[in-house]
Parts: structure tokens; sequence; C-alpha cells
């Protein structure tokens, strides 16, 4: 039987992509490798409440994410953040402090400015062949805005600024709406709300609608165009449709006997997907707001950059990211280990309570294999040289959060890519 249209992947793009097409009067198969929907998407059990394993917040100036769990009555939630947060730069006196938040302020300015204004032809390869970390230090000069600014965009695309392309940086800065809020504290914007009971809840109730069209537990090995329909092979069978849509991570291709064509095959052969660990732990009580704090926390250097509290519908959780190097091999070791070196730094930021949690678990994104790690990101060098992930290859077209034209990276970014990608296909 030969369908109208293959998807492969059912994170969130592939099942928007999915959906859209059956609306159309298409008929479509969704080819997932996993044993579960939703990709980077994933809810796991803390305690007594419930918390996203994966990617979780939505930002402001996302429509088509509020749009669709309100579509599918899946609630939201608004992320509180009262409190202070901690800023792991010492303690620098009351003027280098406000020296510090005028030079980030002045620092943002200019990025926004770079950001909106992105150059064409050699001065875009210009760009491209710079790297974030020697830009910054080659234009501000304060110490702590440049650090501010690099831990921001580490956290980000879980690289080292060193590994990242200035045209890149500025690029998906651009597509995601820059610094939010802008102002001192960098690393706290751009989580405005959540949704309640897991973010994994907007793939499992479009996988539900689209019923027996998903296909679980089907890696694919290799795909062919054959001019007047797409070939799909797994390791159990065939399946053969009029026309396909790849809502894989670019770099998950690698494995796939396909011809993507050269700007997006260096597309995939460039980008470095950065490894992210999440780490849970969760109380009886938020002893750090009875401290004043709001359990938000960021650090220029260590294991953990960035802390949070998020609501689980259970006790009271503190969040620590691992990211980029510190993140490497992270599930290789043994599980007591990781779980005493993170509270161990929960209690240095907020106190002897941080010791007893609980519950504690975590999740290390780069041991994944069907992710290979959480964020893309390109190396200096790439996009000048072609590397492209969006425009269709013949019967082949790109969804997935890494070919959205707005908010490449987020949830936002997988529902318009999807729904891009079915409208050429049914267009």
């Amino acid at each position: 039987m030969t369908l109208d249209a293959i998807v492969v992947g059912a994170g969130l793009s592939g099942l928007v992509c999915a959906r859209r097409l059956r609306a159309a009067g298409a008929s479509v198969s969704v080819i997932e490798a996993r044993e579960r929907v939703g990709g980077r998407l994933h809810t796991g059990r803390l305690g007594d409440g419930v918390v996203d394993l994966g990617g979780q917040w939505i930002s402001s100036g996302q429509p088509r994410v509020v749009a669709l769990a309100a579509e599918l009555g899946i609630a939201t939630e608004r992320h509180s953040r009262r409190g202070n947060v901690l800023l792991g730069e010492g303690k620098p006196g009351v003027f280098a402090q406000l020296g510090a938040a005028i030079a980030t302020w002045r620092a943002v300015r200019r990025i926004h400015r770079a950001m909106r204004a992105l150059p064409t032809g050699d001065a875009a390869r210009e760009l491209d062949a710079i790297t974030v970390d020697a830009w910054l230090a080659s234009t501000i000069g304060n110490r702590i805005a440049r650090d501010r600014i690099a831990l921001h965009a580490e956290l980000v695309f879980a690289a080292s600024p060193a590994d990242l392309s200035l045209l890149g940086y500025l690029g998906r800065l651009g597509a995601t709406g820059g610094f939010a809020p802008p102002g001192p504290e960098l690393p706290g914007g751009g989580r405005e709300h959540r949704i309640t009971g897991g973010a994994q809840s907007l793939a499992l109730t479009l996988a539900e609608q689209l019923g027996d069209a998903v296909h679980l537990g089907e890696p694919v090995i290799a795909i062919e165009d054959h001019g007047d329909r797409v070939e799909v092979r797994t390791a159990t069978r065939e399946h053969h449709a009029r026309r396909l849509v790849l809502a894989v991570p670019p770099a998950l291709t690698r494995s796939i006997a396909v011809d993507l064509g050269p700007t997006a095959r260096a597309f995939a052969d460039a980008t470095r997907v950065g490894p992210v660990v999440k780490c849970f732990a969760t109380y009886d009580r938020a002893f750090w707001r009875e401290a004043g704090w709001s359990g938000e926390a960021y650090h220029l250097r260590g294991t953990v950059r960035a802390t949070v509290e998020i609501r689980t519908g259970g006790g009271p959780t503190l969040l620590a990211f691992v990211v980029g190097a510190a993140a490497v091999g992270w599930a290789a070791r043994d599980l007591a280990d990781r779980r005493a070196e993170i509270l161990s730094l929960l209690v240095d930021q907020f106190g002897p309570a941080a010791a007893a949690p609980l519950d504690y678990v975590d999740v290390d994104w780069g041991a994944d294999p069907w992710s290979a790690g959480c964020v893309a990101s390109l190396p200096p060098g790439a996009l000048s040289s072609g590397a492209r992930w969006r425009e269709p290859r013949g019967r082949i077209h790109f969804a997935g959060t890494e070919s959205a034209i707005a908010w490449p990276g987020y949830m936002e970014g997988a529902i318009e890519a999807g729904e891009r990608a079915a409208t050429e296909v049914t267009g």
C-alpha cells in the first residue's frame, strides 16, 4: 500500500505534521524508533509529582504551543519566580555590581542590534568564521558582563561559546526573541508557563487522535526517493508513500542511508548536539523560600550552571542543569555519586536542608540513543559553507524543531515546522 505521506519521528513536530496531513484528507503513517511518543518531551515521576525530563517551558511570544494546548484541552500554569536570585559571581562591591549591570545592559543592546541586522555575503562569512567566545573577548570589556553572556550562550546551546559560530548564535537569538527579559539576570528569561501534568501530554494526546497510524519501536535504516514514491525501510518491513517528512534531529540522520542533498547533508554532518543533564530533587518544604531565595541560581563555572524551582504537583522541587563538557559521560557514573555531587552543590547554594530530599532523579540526554543530546548548534564555518536544514529534497521534506523559522529548539518551533512541512506536502 502506498500512502500519501510517511512521517519519520513521533516527536511533537512529527505528530503535529501528521495530524494536519490527516485533517487535509491525506493517508499518513508515523514511524518512531522509540517505544514511546514525544521525542525530547518526556514526563516522569518524582515523589508524588510529575516532572518534565525533557522540554518543559513555554515562553512569551509562542502562540502556536499555547493554541495547541488549548485546542487539546491541556492546561498550562504560570511559573513563579518570586524571591531573590543567586548569582555565583563571588561578592563584588556595590560599584562593581552597578558597573556589571550597566555593562550587561549595553552588551545586550549591542547583541540585539547585531541579530536584527544580520549581514549577507562576505560579511556573513566573516561572522561565521568567528566564535562567540572570541567576539565576547574583543567587544565586552567588563568581565562579569562578558561571563554572564557566555553563561547564557552555554545554557541555551549546551556548548562552550568557544565552539559556537557567531553568525549561528545571532541567528538563533533573532529567531527566538533575543534575551527575555534583558538585564543583569540574563539566564533567567523565557520561563513564563509550563504544561500542567507534563509537556509530553501534548504528544500523547496527538498520538491518541492518530491511533494506529503511529508505529513505535521501528528505527528507520534507509530511505530512498524513487521519483514517484518514497520507500522507507526499517529492520522489520518496508513502507511506501508519495511523500516523506523527516521529523528527527538532524544528527540522527547520519545513521540513515538517505540522499539528503548537499546542503542538508552538510547541516546534518556539521551539527553538534549539546549534552544536557537534568537533576531533580524534591523536598517536604521550600526551605530556600523561607530564606528569601526563589530557588533560581546561576554559576559561571562548575558542574551545575543553573538551578531553578519547578512545580510538579507534588513537593517543592529544585531542578539543576548540567550542560556541555560537564555533562559528557554523566550516565556512566554511579547514581549514588551523581546524586551526592548534586546534593552537595545544592547545599552550598541553599543550606544543609538540601542534603535530604524525599526523592531524586536525573536524566542524561546525551546517553539517549534517539536524541544523542538535546540542543543542536553549528560550529564556525558551517553556515557559510552552505549548510541548511529546511528546503525539500525531491519528495523528502523536513520538520523537527531544528528546521523551524521561528523558535528553533523549542516546542513552538517544533509545531511551526510540523505545520510548514504538512503544507508543503499537501500544497
